[in-house]
């Protein structure tokens, strides 16, 4: 059986690193963008082949596939603005 060949998004939390391993290249966007709004230190993208990627590339292979452009179907962080309780 051939094992599936897989995108791996890591960074950094406060409790210790978080590891994905996503199976399509839309997927490890999404991750991205989460890492990056929930402020995950040293984030890094694996390829199926070993390579590290950027989320340009992340972002030409989604829109490269015919898929929808990930902007649009998924956003990368939350439009609500909280503010602080006031006494």
């Amino acid at each position: 059986m051939e094992q599936r060949r897989l995108y791996v998004v890591r960074g950094v939390a406060q409790s210790g690193t978080v590891t994905y391993n996503c199976p399509t290249a839309d997927w490890a966007l999404r991750k991205l963008r989460d890492f990056k709004a929930a402020e995950r230190r040293d984030i890094t993208v694996t390829g199926p082949d070993g390579a590290l990627l950027t989320e340009a590339d992340l972002i030409g292979m989604v829109e490269g596939s015919g898929a929808a452009p990930s902007e649009e179907a998924i956003p990368a962080a939350s439009q609500v603005t909280r503010e602080p309780a006031v006494a």
